[in-house]
């Protein structure tokens, strides 16, 4: 076995030459421990990783980028820092992981127990009711995208996650996105996305003109991948392909028929919904209508639709493998079943595991209720005089000093880590809520390595405190005058320090916040 190869040292420590699209796990990103792999795309690699310290925060997701210095990941990080919205992973930090003289992005996101939205379907028989409604989740996290100034360019049924406890959908990885205003990063006529998904507009500007003429994306382009999505969802197939070249019938043409509606190959479809999809694939864009319009019209469907939108959209597969056609084999390897059938017994026993995640989500959402309404416990934490007697002096709230203070009392990285980061700030503001989206800004954000001094994360405000963080009194309030009550738990901000926060500090409204810890009483018995 030859010697370990090492691209460099951090103090003693020998830095191992680690493949960012396949991290052992253990492997620490800045204050994230990798605890498991989820998917690798173009781009990046997602990681379950959990934060260092807060283990019992659960898990998140952990994007890093392949290539160092990657751009995509500003871009991402400029959509996903103006989204709070129910049906796209929330963004908790972003930073830099420096590797020798690689500096590779990486994002950290809120962990979604997710199936993709193709593989939910073929493990199930699902009714054409509950396909409205997740298609008007998607809609939903589509028009919020298009409110803060973006496109995806990526909808697919490969980056729609659905979580069995609760049947919400999540549209997830914005890396191909695009915002009004952002420079090119690529190219080519095409824009990023798959072939399968693009608007036939998107074909006919690609196939008629040349680098480095570039086709704009546009809302437009969203809803009709979003219409193919739904197309397959219910047909297990697509509609003939969009592609110029091989659009012999000249269904996609400027004046063109677009495709049949999806009742035409599946019956069992609803009609309504059948005909929102087919609106969706319009061969004019204008005739789509826009996201919001959709969501709107498919949560209405899901209210007033009839019996015949609760049937089961396949039939139940009732041959042998050994009598399937070549063809239904072929196209089975890549569906995990035939077209339009759905192994029963499979079904039902996901359908029990669907029941069980539901009833445990349901626990897990009265545990915490119960917690939140509980009253406060105080946990025992080391005493650090230094914290303390900094907390006691309200003169000296704004000083540096107190930022050191408290950061004692916050568990810091190991200091064998294996790897230390740089972080990225965005120097764009907060536009203000918008609608579902939280911001009006029409240029992306620009993410710079910081100075030392300042480097660290940057960290959102959690939604809970931390254990044993001092919680406000019955009145709401926390005890000094310099401190303030956040998400149930006491804390202080630093005066003149602003984001990006030293050490563990929170960004929240402009400024740095640290937790407050409750003080350790003495001992009464006179054990040590």
């Amino acid at each position: 076995m030859g010697p370990e190869r090492v691209v460099g040292r951090i103090g003693g420590t020998r830095i191992p030459e680690w493949d960012p699209a396949s991290l052992p796990v253990g492997t620490q990103v800045e204050r994230w421990r990798v605890v498991g792999f989820r998917g690798r795309g173009a781009y990046g690699t997602v990681y379950r990783a959990e934060r260092v310290g807060y283990e019992e925060a659960g898990p998140v997701a952990l994007k890093l980028a392949l290539h160092p210095r990657d751009p995509r990941f500003e871009r991402e990080v400029a959509l996903l820092s103006r989204l709070r919205h129910p049906h796209v992973p929330a963004l908790h930090a972003h930073g830099v992981w420096t590797l020798g003289e690689r500096l590779h992005p990486f994002l950290v996101m809120q962990w979604v127990e997710g199936t993709p939205l193709y593989d939910w379907s073929s493990a199930r028989n699902p009714t054409s009711r509950q396909v409205m409604r997740l298609l008007a989740q998607m809609a939903r996290a589509v028009e919020a995208i298009h409110a803060a100034g973006g496109v995806h360019r990526d909808v697919k049924g490969d980056n729609m996650l659905v979580r069995p406890g609760d049947g919400r959908a999540f549209l997830v990885d914005v890396g191909s996105s695009l915002l009004a205003g952002a420079a090119p990063l690529t190219w080519h006529s095409f824009p990023p996305g798959t072939a399968a998904y693009r608007s036939p507009e998107a074909w006919r500007f690609a196939l008629s003109h040349r680098s480095p003429e570039r086709y704009v994306s546009r809302p437009a382009d969203d809803v009709f991948a979003l219409g193919m999505t739904a197309y397959r969802l219910v047909t297990d197939d697509y509609p003939p392909s969009v592609d110029p070249r091989v659009d012999k019938a000249g269904l996609w043409q400027v004046k063109g028929p677009g495709p049949g509606p999806p009742l035409a190959r599946n019956p069992r479809v609803e009609g309504k919904l059948s005909a929102i999809i087919s609106r969706m694939l319009s061969v004019r864009p204008q005739a789509r209508g826009t996201a919001g319009k959709l969501a709107e019209e498919l949560e209405h469907l899901v209210e007033e639709a009839g019996a015949e939108a609760d049937q089961p959209l396949f039939q139940w597969e009732t041959q042998p493998l050994s009598r399937w056609s070549p063809d239904d084999s072929v196209k089975a390897y890549v569906l995990g079943h035939r077209p339009c059938r759905r192994p029963q017994e499979r079904a039902r026993a996901v359908e029990l595991q669907d029941v069980a995640a539901q009833a445990d989500a349901k626990r897990r959402e009265t545990q915490e209720l119960a917690r939140a309404n509980a009253p406060t416990e105080r946990v025992r934490h080391p005493w650090n005089p230094l914290v303390w007697v900094s907390l006691g002096v309200a003169s000296v709230v704004g000083c540096f000093t107190l930022t050191l203070a408290l950061a004692q009392v916050i568990p810091e990285q190991s200091q064998n880590s294996l790897a230390q980061s740089q972080s990225i700030k965005s120097n764009a503001g907060d536009g203000g809520v918008a609608g579902l989206a939280d911001s009006v800004l029409a240029v992306p954000i620009q993410s710079t390595a910081v100075p030392q001094s300042l480097s660290g994360v940057k960290l959102d405000m959690p939604k809970r405190p931390f254990p044993g963080q001092l919680r406000p009194d019955s009145t709401g309030k926390c005890g000094g005058k310099a401190q303030v009550s956040i998400n149930g738990g006491c804390w202080i901000q630093v005066a003149n320090l602003e984001p990006p926060c030293e050490k563990t500090g929170y960004d929240w409204k402009g400024g740095c916040y640290y937790p407050i810890y409750d003080a350790p009483r003495e001992p009464t018995s006179g054990s040590p």
